[in-house]
């Protein structure tokens, strides 16, 4: 009888792929407190916010407890899905832009769906 060589299904072939993006609304929240001890590959937690008044698809960004803002809308509403769906939805910082007369100027993230 012959063996047959299987291939591992695609999607455990593949890596899984991040989404950059940035955080909105930087000035509005808590980043005033941390944004020293952010850094370039830090794990930022993501916290699905149902009862945001203006966007349904709400996704707060957080470090070490403190709200720094929001998922942009540019991909809020897919991480939101995979988030509603129980999906294991990751972020770490890929970029910060500090300028010396506002402490964080850019923050950008990228959010790995498993």
């Amino acid at each position: 009888m012959r063996q047959l060589n299987t291939v591992a299904p695609l999607s455990e072939a593949l890596p899984n792929l991040g989404l950059l993006t940035n955080v909105v609304e930087l000035a509005y929240y808590e980043m005033i407190y941390i944004y020293h001890r952010l850094k370039h590959n830090s794990r930022i937690e993501l916290r699905r916010e149902h009862n945001h008044i203006f966007d349904n698809n709400a996704v707060g960004v957080y470090f070490e407890g403190c709200k720094l803002g929001y998922v942009s809308l540019k991909v809020n509403s897919i991480v939101a899905k995979q988030m509603d769906m129980g999906t294991t939805v990751l972020a770490r910082v890929k970029r910060i832009n500090k300028n010396k007369n506002k402490p964080l100027s850019v923050l950008d993230i990228e959010v790995m769906i498993m």
